[in-house]
């Protein structure tokens, strides 16, 4: 009787099985068995930007996003949009990650989650190679016109830091400096990474304006994912530590002019 009932159990517990609807799929399953991954990326010097010649984008995080495809097997697929457009099409599963040389803020991880660091980065000023503008000071000032990137970090760090400027907030970092060139605007806010490089190409016309240690904020560089996506951040974050004990960050960095502590963050 007893073993007729234990197998009358057994029965009607692998019939509920057999009825249940099967778990639903993760990102990161559907990644490994499509072997594909769609990330969104936004255009920066250096980091992500359209070669106009090859129409290819290149750069540091492309170089790394070529790299994780060669050891993990998975084609991934750029798509480019607005930085001010990343965090929206990753809730709106237009991309399973965003991968672009997002800044990893607490305002930023209210919204998605954010893997461990790659790089990390700094602020400062673009100013014109002629300007009165020389310090942090200078620029400071209750008024003052300035441009940023709209839904860049830098936008939400000149509202924090600086006092009551005039700010103009523009779809793209060309447009940004634009404004400056043109005298629009006093400065453009942006990676101190970047400007350096951008004083280096155009010396005559553009001048790099660093700020003091009290002032100046880092963040480190990171992928981003949906919450619900913890598998696939773990996957990601593997990868980072791999690569940083290999030094191939270092590495990257000399290669796409980056100050060493673009790999390593601030002493």
């Amino acid at each position: 009787m007893i073993n007729r009932r234990l197998l009358g159990l057994a029965a009607a517990a692998l019939a509920a099985l057999a009825a249940a609807p099967a778990a639903a799929q993760t990102t990161f399953e559907r990644i490994v068995k499509e072997k594909k991954m769609v990330v969104g990326v936004a255009p920066s010097k250096n980091l992500v930007l359209m070669n106009p010649r090859t129409q290819q984008h290149e750069g540091f995080v492309v170089d790394d996003i070529r790299n994780l495809e060669k050891l993990s097997g998975i084609r991934i697929e750029l798509v480019e949009t607005t930085w001010g457009g990343l965090i929206a099409g990753l809730q709106a599963k237009k991309w399973d990650a965003i991968m672009t040389g997002l800044a990893a803020t607490p305002e930023r991880a209210a919204a998605v989650a954010f893997t461990e660091p790659y790089a990390f980065i700094g602020f400062s000023a673009m100013v014109r190679a002629d300007s009165d503008i020389k310090t942090f000071a200078d620029l400071n000032k209750p008024g003052t016109p300035i441009t940023v990137v709209a839904g860049a970090m830098e936008q939400t760090y000149v509202n924090r830091r600086m006092n009551k400027p005039d700010v103009k907030a523009m779809t793209d970092v060309s447009a940004a400096i634009l404004e400056v060139m043109q005298g629009r605007a006093k400065a453009y806010i942006g990676a101190t990474i970047s400007n350096a490089i951008r004083e280096r190409e155009r010396p005559t016309e553009l001048r790099n304006v660093t700020f003091p240690k009290d002032v100046v904020e880092w963040n480190g560089l990171s992928h981003a994912v949906r919450y619900e996506d913890n598998d696939l951040r773990v996957f990601l974050d593997t990868y980072i530590r791999a690569m940083r004990l290999r030094g191939f960050y270092k590495d990257l960095a000399a290669k796409w002019q980056f100050t060493p502590d673009f790999a390593t963050g601030p002493n």
